[in-house]
């Protein structure tokens, strides 16, 4: 939780967009966020190491992820990750509305680059 925002300034001249912390605008730092649930149920995924040796193996869950965008001005995404931060993510207009759909995780990257509403994928071990 000692990590800091790092700022994207990837704003449309004409968009008025306002801090999703303090309500100041303009807000320039993109912070994406991602809501998601679990896609399958475990399943059995045999792998060798090397190649060579014996099958083993281990169990993967595979995830949907939608992403969506908080904006923050430069005074708050400047300061370190808080629980108001949070707050601020689980009363996301689109975090409410997955959640009522049955999405039950969220994480943050900040290096995805790519749109709000984009969903993707990953296979994690459990």
């Amino acid at each position: 939780m000692k990590d800091r925002i790092r700022a994207v300034a990837s704003v449309s001249p004409g968009a008025s967009r306002v801090c999703g912390l303090c309500g100041g605008a303009p807000a320039v730092v993109r912070l994406p966020f991602a809501v998601g649930r679990q896609d399958t149920p475990p399943r059995v995924k045999e792998y060798r190491i090397l190649g060579i040796g014996p099958r083993r193996k281990r169990f993967v869950q595979r995830h949907r992820w939608v992403w969506c965008l908080l904006w923050l001005c430069r005074q708050c995404g400047g300061k370190p990750m808080s629980d108001r931060l949070w707050s601020a993510i689980q009363s996301h207009p689109e975090t409410q509305r997955l959640v009522g759909e049955g999405f039950n995780e969220t994480r943050l990257d900040r290096d995805f680059k790519g749109a709000e509403g984009e969903v993707t994928f990953s296979e994690e071990p459990v």
